[in-house]
């Protein structure tokens, strides 16, 4: 079962987190040239919905640490609580509690207005902290620029990596759309209730 909360908390990491960083960047750029109501109304219901997602991401994390603490021997147990609660108790709970603030920070209208707060958020929603400890010291490493081989090594090429981005993209506006489907299908089944009553 640990396997599988961690795979969910992983695929909400890299393809809604960093998706809705991605299209945050997208939809300011489209404002430049776009000026309908529709794209402010995608951007409204892609906040609500990345709200909840973080409300989900917290509630999975949760869950997957009273798992883990169950399955766990008890000297694994201990390793466990005091990576939690030690001297560096900070680098267990910082990165998620993050994400959950400031998934949590977009339901307020003047930080989802407010540009400079926006792209900050998206850029830690995208890069863990763990991302840029690796990037940092990547370039303070001796190597000459000759030696970067980044997409040889790794086989994903500039125009793999616009493809996959922009798959991204679009994958998390299918769920946005599924989301704001499901909350209208719940608003009208809360109207006709409250009129059947009156």
């Amino acid at each position: 079962m640990i396997e599988e909360i961690i795979f969910t908390l992983q695929l909400i990491q890299i393809d809604f987190f960093t998706a809705f960083g991605l299209f945050t960047f997208l939809y300011f750029i489209s404002l430049i040239f776009i000026r309908k109501p529709i794209v402010k109304n995608i951007d409204e219901e892609s906040n609500r919905f990345i709200s909840f997602v973080g409300i989900l991401y917290l509630i999975l994390w949760i869950i997957g640490i009273f798992v883990e603490l169950n399955i766990l021997n008890q000297e694994d147990k201990t390793e466990l609580l005091n990576r939690m609660f030690g001297k560096y108790w900070f680098g267990f709970w910082i990165q998620p509690l993050l994400w959950v603030l400031i998934t949590q920070l977009l339901r307020f209208k003047t930080i989802r207005k407010n540009i400079f707060l926006r792209i900050l958020f998206s850029v830690l929603l995208m890069l863990s902290i763990e991302r840029m400890i690796i990037i940092i010291t990547s370039f303070h490493r001796d190597y000459l620029p000759s030696s970067w081989t980044m997409y040889n090594e790794i086989g994903i090429y500039p125009s793999n990596l616009v493809l996959s981005l922009f798959l991204k993209i679009i994958v998390f506006l299918v769920f946005v759309g599924i989301f704001y489907s499901i909350n209208n299908k719940l608003k009208s089944l809360k109207l006709r209730r409250e009129n059947n009553y009156r």
